[in-house]
This record gives structure tokens, C-alpha cells and sequence, in this order.
């Protein structure tokens, strides 16, 4: 239990009905031997806001509320707005509970239906409603996803999954009902739908812009991240215009300042899992800018060797990397070093931001929905690590390795 001196408030998200607000949790801290936490609020209702800068406002009213004899409050006073958005750990779309409940019981559904209880059962503790509390605690259902065991592998578990939609579809209106008396809506009237087609047009504002190597073609022309001066290096390989920019005998590789997987776009990694470390190949294309692996059907190929990775290249053509336009450069090349640069060497054994990118990468290529919204959820805060081991645990389900 967190003693009085590290005890931390974090800023929360909620979705309810459709409106969407933040507020603020003060997550459980132990003090003169007695266990607290608490919400913004006072008495019985817990404060929600449409927006962090009114959320900030109250805060420096004065009014009264629960958190003002917490250790942290002076340090919350000092926060701006912008430091007070929730992470994406913390929030609780409350509606999406029938979504989830519909699911796949992978773990990263059972997780985010679990935290959804949780969070439930959390407000009826602080908020003192009994009623609440019983309707969680004493649902057989609910109760079992709110312990440490909790499984819904196998037959049985299967079972118990089914037994949790039919909990869900008859039991959580009525249960949000009386968990809506707890909250108090302040300011802005925001709506979960607005606050989502924000997110997408900041995800659309950072979308990088890849050079147009040539709109006309049919074939699919791979980039790299990794080179710095990725325009100069494209159209060193094909032109902007879809011909080469050197002479027709020229080789863009001479002199060293590009290798032939600069030139490709197509570029070797280091990929270590709890099973070994192996070798692969990774592109992107697509206004997307989506992923390719060498691989096929969402599996990966790894290579325990280097040089058995370079005889797979010029022995086989049967992979997804066959349809980018710059693959015969690395599949015709008399030499192919295989030296990942520093920032292509990943050690998925713990969740490092460069292993949690290449993680997401993985997802997606793979088709790991489970995966990539346990990580993307939980993206900008510390992932727990039997949430991560479970993750890698799912990739390597589409890890096939090659000796």
C-alpha cells in the first residue's frame, strides 16, 4: 500500500450516456494505519467536468471538496490544464461495457472489463452506496472478474465468458443508473463522439508525408523510417518521377553514405523475444503508412542467423515483401550485410517505448486486435509487466521461426 508520502492523484476520463468529462482520482494511499482513497467531490457525488481548464478552475475556487486534505493537493494547484488530461490508462468508457462483454475473452477484453467494474465498485465504496456495492460484489460475475485468478481459458472459462454477457446485457443499465446518482456534471456539455473525431484528426495532423515516388504505379513502393533524409534517399533509388535520378550505370550505393536497405527502404532488425533473438526485414507503404514484415498470412519470419536470413532472401519469393517495387534491389544484390543499425536492435523481453512501438508494429501486421488496444490504451503511462508478458506472449503466436 502507497504511504502518505508517495500518494498520487491521477486525472480520469469517464463516458457515460454518451457525454464524456474528466475528473480526478486520488488512487489508494495508506495513513495512520488506515487505507484511503478518494474522487473529486464531497459527500456522495463525485465531480465531473467537460473540459481539464474547467476542471482547473474549480480546483482554485476554494470550494470545498474531498481531496483538499490530500498530500498532494498543493502540488495539484500548480498543474495546468494541459497536465491534467488523462493518459489513455485512465479512461473508463462506461458504455463500451456491451462491446467488451461481446468479445473475444482475450486478456487485454477481461482486462478492460475488469477495470470498468473496478472502477464501479470503486465509486460505490467512496460515494458509501450499499446498494451499488451489492450489485457488484454479489454478482457472481462481476465478482469474478474483480479477482486476482480470474480465467476464461478453456471450456470452463468459456462458459463463465458467456455467463459474463448475459450479467452484462441484463444487469449493467440498471447498474449505471444508480452509479449516474454518484456523479455531478459540471461545466461544458461534451459529447464521447466529439472528443473521438478530435483524437482522429490530431492522429490524421501527425501522419508523416511521404514523398510521392510515383502516383501512376500499381506496384506498392516501401520507405524507411530510419533514414534521416528519407525524400533525398527515395528518389535516389527510383526519382520522383518514377525513373532514376543517377545514371543508368551508376550504383546510389558507392561511396558508403547509403546501403543497399537505405536505397530499398526495406531495412534488417534484431528482434529478441523470451524464445531467442532472430533476425527479420521491415518496410512501410501506404498513405497509412502500414507496416510490412517479412512474412506472409500475419506471420512473421525470424532468422536465428544473419546468414540464414540472406539465403532465404535469395532463395524464395513466396512473402509479402515480394510486392514492394524496391525488393528486387535487395533480392539481386551480390552483397547483403546484415547490420541493423542501433535503433533497429528491439528487446521485447520488457516494455521499452522502442519495444512497445515495434509491439504495435507486430499488432498490426499480425492482425492482433487484442494487442494493440491493450498497448495503445495503456501507450502513454507504464505498462504492468503481466500485461506486457501477456502481449508478447499473443506475438509469438505469429512468430515463425526460421533455423
Amino acid at each position: 500500500m502507497t504511504s502518505a508520502a508517495d500518494a498520487s492523484v491521477v486525472p480520469i476520463r469517464l463516458t457515460l450516456d454518451g457525454r464524456t468529462g474528466v475528473t480526478l482520482w486520488a488512487t489508494p494511499w495508506e495513513e495512520d494505519g488506515e487505507e484511503w482513497q478518494a474522487f473529486l467531490g464531497a459527500g456522495q457525488h463525485v465531480l465531473v467536468f467537460g473540459t481539464a481548464e474547467e476542471m482547473v478552475a474549480h480546483l482554485h475556487s476554494g470550494e470545498e471538496n474531498d481531496l483538499t486534505d490530500h498530500p498532494r493537493w498543493k502540488d495539484l494547484l500548480e498543474l495546468a490544464p494541459g497536465e491534467l488530461e488523462p493518459d489513455d490508462d485512465y479512461v473508463f468508457d462506461l458504455d463500451g461495457a456491451y462491446e467488451l462483454a461481446l468479445s473475444d475473452p482475450d486478456p487485454y477484453t477481461v482486462s478492460e472489463l475488469s477495470d470498468l467494474v473496478d472502477l464501479v465498485q470503486r465509486f460505490a465504496e467512496v460515494c458509501d452506496d450499499g446498494t451499488l456495492l451489492r450489485l457488484v460484489e454479489e454478482t457472481p460475475e462481476f465478482a469474478h472478474l474483480l479477482a486476482d485468478d480470474a480465467s476464461f481459458t478453456g471450456t470452463d472459462g468459456e462458459q463463465r465468458w458467456t455467463g459474463v454477457g448475459a450479467v452484462v446485457e441484463r444487469s449493467w443499465e440498471p447498474l449505471l443508473e444508480r452509479f449516474s446518482r454518484l456523479i455531478e456534471w459540471r461545466g461544458t456539455e461534451v459529447l464521447a463522439e466529439d472528443v473521438e473525431a478530435d483524437d482522429d484528426d490530431e492522429d490524421e495532423d501527425e501522419d508523416i508525408d511521404v514523398v510521392d515516388l510515383d502516383e501512376d504505379t500499381e506496384e506498392e513502393r516501401p520507405h524507411s523510417r530510419v533514414v534521416e533524409d528519407l525524400e533525398e534517399v527515395a528518389r535516389a533509388a527510383v526519382g520522383s518521377s518514377g525513373a532514376p535520378d543517377v545514371e543508368e550505370d551508376e550504383d546510389p550505393t558507392e561511396g558508403g553514405t547509403y546501403s543497399i536497405w537505405d536505397v530499398a527502404g526495406i531495412l534488417p532488425l534484431s528482434v529478441t523475444l523470451p524464445s531467442g533473438t532472430g533476425y527479420t526485414l521491415r518496410t512501410y507503404n501506404g498513405e497509412d503508412d502500414d507496416p510490412v514484415f517479412l512474412g506472409s498470412d500475419m506471420n512473421v519470419y525470424l532468422f536465428r542467423t544473419a546468414d540464414r536470413l540472406v539465403e532465404y532472401i535469395h532463395t524464395n519469393d513466396e512473402h509479402d515483401l515480394t510486392e514492394m517495387v524496391t525488393w528486387a534491389d535487395i533480392a539481386d544484390a551480390e552483397e547483403l550485410p546484415v547490420q541493423p543499425d542501433a535503433q533497429e536492435v528491439y528487446d521485447l523481453r520488457g516494455p521499452s517505448e522502442d519495444a512497445i512501438e515495434l509491439a504495435l508494429e507486430l499488432a498490426d501486421y499480425c492482425d492482433l486486435k487484442g494487442v494493440s488496444r491493450a498497448l495503445t490504451r495503456r501507450r502513454s503511462g507504464d505498462i504492468p509487466f503481466d500485461t506486457w508478458t501477456a502481449a508478447v506472449t499473443e506475438l509469438e503466436t505469429c512468430i515463425r521461426w526460421e533455423d
